[in-house]
C-alpha cells in the first residue's frame, strides 16, 4: 500500500539533527544546501539544526548557512582531542560567526563524553549562551550514562542526546532514564527505531524535552517522521515533538 505523500508534510516541523557534507568510510553519503532545501520543502521543514561532515569541515557549513541564513541554525563540530585549537575554533563560529550551538561526535573522535577534555568546550557555550548537541549510543565514547555525567558536572547547560540511545534498547532506556535523572538533558529521535520510545519519553521526562530530527543524509525523511506519527502521541503533541520543542529549546518561541 502507497502512503500519500501529503501525511508527510501535514507538521510544520524543525530538523534537530542533519549533516551538509560528505561522509566516506564506511558510509560513502553526501548532502549539500540544494538538497536540504528541497528536502525542507517536500516534508514542511521550516528550519534544519544542521552540522557539517566533521570538525574540519566548519567552513562548509559556513558557506551553506550564508546561502540559506534563515533556514539554517549551525552547529560548530567540535573535537575534543584538539585541545587548545579545537576550544579557539569553537570560540570562533561561536562568538564571531555566531554559530547556533555546539556538536560532537564522541565516537567518529575517539574520546570519551565525560573526558575532562570536553569541560573547556563546556565552558565556552556556558559563556556564549549556546546549546551543546552530543551524539549518544555507542560504546565506548556515546553511552548515555557518560553524557548524564557529564550534564551532572555542568547542570547549567542544556544538552541534547542525539538519537537517544540509537539502536539499542538498553542505551535508549538509559538516555531517558538519564534524561529523568537531570533537568539539563533533552532527547532528539533520529535512528532511533523504537516508536514507543518516543511516546515513553515525551511521557516520563517532559512534554518539551523531546524532539523530532532526520540525520541527514544517513536517514531518509520519510522513515523519521512515520516513527514519530506512529508512536502514539494525539495531535497537539506532535506538535510539540514535530516543531516547538525545538523552537522552544533554540529561544525561537
Amino acid at each position: 500500500m502507497e502512503l500519500d505523500a501529503n501525511i508527510f508534510a501535514q507538521f510544520k516541523k524543525i530538523d534537530a539533527h542533519s549533516h551538509v557534507g560528505r561522509f566516506g568510510s564506511p558510509f560513502d553519503v553526501d548532502f549539500d544546501a540544494s538538497r536540504l532545501a528541497a528536502q525542507m520543502d517536500g516534508y514542511n521543514i521550516e528550519k534544519t539544526i544542521l552540522c557539517p561532515a566533521g570538525a574540519h569541515l566548519n567552513e562548509e557549513l559556513l558557506a551553506a548557512w550564508k546561502a540559506m541564513p534563515e533556514r539554517i541554525a549551525p552547529l560548530c563540530w567540535v573535537n575534543a582531542n584538539l585541545g587548545q585549537d579545537a576550544y579557539d575554533m569553537l570560540e570562533h563560529y561561536l562568538r564571531d560567526e555566531g554559530f547556533a550551538g555546539v556538536k560532537m561526535q564522541p565516537l567518529f573522535d575517539a574520546f570519551t563524553a565525560d573526558s575532562p577534555a570536553v569541560d573547556p568546550i563546556i565552558d565556552i557555550a556556558r559563556a556564549c549562551g549556546r546549546p551543546v548537541f552530543i551524539h549518544c549510543g555507542h560504546p565506548p565514547f556515546s553511552l548515555p550514562w557518560q553524557i548524564g555525567l557529564l550534564a551532572e558536572r555542568h547542570p547549567d547547560v542544556p544538552m541534547v542526546m542525539i538519537h537517544m540511545g540509537h539502536g539499542h534498547g538498553v542505551y535508549i532506556e538509559g538516555s531517558i532514564n538519564m534524561a529523568l535523572k537531570y533537568d539539563n538533558l533533552f532527547l532528539e529521535v533520529s535512528g532511533m527505531p523504537m516508536g514507543c520510545q518516543i511516546k515513553n519519553a515525551y511521557e516520563k521526562v517532559g512534554a518539551e524535552r523531546v524532539m523530532f530530527g532526520i540525520d541527514s543524509p544517513f536517514h531518509h525523511p520519510s522513515v523519521e517522521i512515520q516513527r514519530v506519527l506512529s508512536c502514539g502521541l494525539g495531535d497537539a503533541q506532535l506538535e510539540d515533538v514535530f516543531y516547538r520543542n525545538a523552537a522552544k529549546f533554540m529561544g525561537w518561541l
